[in-house]
């Protein structure tokens, strides 16, 4: 096992930039940690918002029946969905148009708010651990060029 952990090193050996990523994760660990816990308690409110809000109509029973169902449902069909949340707005609209604005306004939020700021940090703490990582080295480069230079004198 201890060998195979060795391989994964070798791998970073040779590819920097995986390391720079890894590295870019784990130095943004507490903020995106924080993001999903926005993302979690976002889709916690509106559970529980859908859940009253649909109660006793039949869209109602069978997407958001309880809370843990709901927001199931408003994870996998509307945060998650990317661009396949329509099937579920639509379904949404035939009950009542204001529950598929509600929706729509849920996945604008959760999609586009708080996935596109999670995005944005990881990108954002990636480039800045390049870029130390840069300066640190043309900072060893340049200290080796001066050890040689006042061993040459």
């Amino acid at each position: 096992r201890l060998v195979r952990v060795l391989r994964l090193a070798k791998l970073f050996k040779y590819v920097p930039e995986l390391l720079v990523i890894v590295r870019g994760i784990g130095i943004a660990l507490r903020a995106i940690t924080i993001c999903f816990f926005l993302l979690g308690l976002i889709i916690y409110v509106n559970a529980i918002i859908f859940r009253v809000f649909l109660d006793g109509t039949d869209f109602g029973k069978t997407k958001f029946p309880n809370v843990l169902t709901s927001m199931g449902t408003l994870l996998l069909d509307c945060a998650l969905s990317g661009n396949k949340g329509e099937k579920i707005i639509r379904q949404a609209y035939s009950h009542h148009p204001a529950c598929a604005f509600l929706l729509f306004f849920f996945m604008i939020l959760s999609n586009v708010t708080v996935m596109g700021v999670l995005s944005g940090l990881l990108v954002q703490t990636v480039k800045t651990v390049a870029e130390v990582e840069e300066h640190e080295k043309r900072f060893m480069r340049f200290s080796g060029m001066m050890d040689e230079f006042w061993q040459h004198l």
